[in-house]
This record gives C-alpha cells, structure tokens and sequence, in this order.
C-alpha cells in the first residue's frame, strides 16, 4: 500500500521540479528526428544487384533476385506450397549491423514479410502475416539458408 501513494508522489513532485525549471528545458537540445522506416539505408545493402536462393524450414525454396539499388525484390517460389509464384516488391531496408539486414515488403495479396538477413552466416529469420479465411491474420515465424546464386 506504501508503495501506490509514494509512486504518485514522486512523479507529481518531478512534474513540479520541471515546470519550476522552464530555462533548463528551453535549453535541452532538440532530440534528433527518428529517420523514415519506409527509407533505404544511404548506403547500399551488400546484397544489392544480387541472386540469393533462399531454403526455408517449411520446405519452400524461393529465388530473391534484388535491384541494384536494393530497393525492389523480384521473386519466385521454386519449391514449395507457393511454387510457380512470383511477384515483384518494393522494400524497406535497414542495415542493422555488418552484414546483416532488416528487410519488409507488402505484397498485393496483403501477405507481409520481414526478414533478417545475416548475410556472415548465409541465414535468413522471417516472419510473415497473411489473411485467413475467417477475416483475421495469421503469422508464422521460419529460418532460412542463404546461398547466393550470382553476383
């Protein structure tokens, strides 16, 4: 019981403490703006203009053919429930560390993908949402190997 009517106290009493010192706030810097998600890093990714054979846990096997840029993905299922379809996405890109890649697309069907490509290791973690017949979404999560088919 102490600890609900001190939590509140405290919090009323720095509110207090920061409006009593507007001069201190007025000249905290501004923070930096947070960079647009939807952006491609300013760098290239390294598997820009690249061929990349991906082979999932579930057994799909699927051929990402990316721009020079990094910026579109051209696919195709090779194997798998989705064999013999393909599409061509645009990508958000985000360079999270040495060669590894946090990579989203929506597709026309709805269906989103994020992965995380390592390309050190040669291995993708993915997760993808799609509608299900009920009306709702459905996700699941699968590992990859990575094997680059061309350079």
């Amino acid at each position: 019981m102490r600890l609900r009517t001190t939590v509140p106290a405290l919090a009323a009493a720095a509110l207090i403490a920061l409006a009593a010192a507007p001069s201190a706030q007025a000249a905290a810097p501004a923070p930096a703006p947070v960079p647009a998600a939807t952006s491609v890093a300013a760098a290239v990714p390294a598997f820009a203009g690249h061929t990349y054979v991906l082979t999932l846990d579930n057994g799909a096997v699927l051929r990402n053919s990316y721009s020079a840029d990094g910026t579109t993905l051209d696919w195709t299922a090779l194997e798998g429930p989705m064999a013999g379809h393909s599409g061509r996405e645009k990508l958000s890109v985000r360079a999270v560390g040495e060669g590894l890649y946090f990579v989203n697309w929506v597709e026309a069907s709805g269906m989103t993908v994020s992965h995380v490509m390592d390309l050190g290791r040669g291995t993708v973690s993915v997760y993808w949402t799609y509608a299900t017949p009920d009306g709702g979404r459905a996700g699941e999560l699968h590992t990859a190997t990575l094997q680059r088919a061309s350079s």
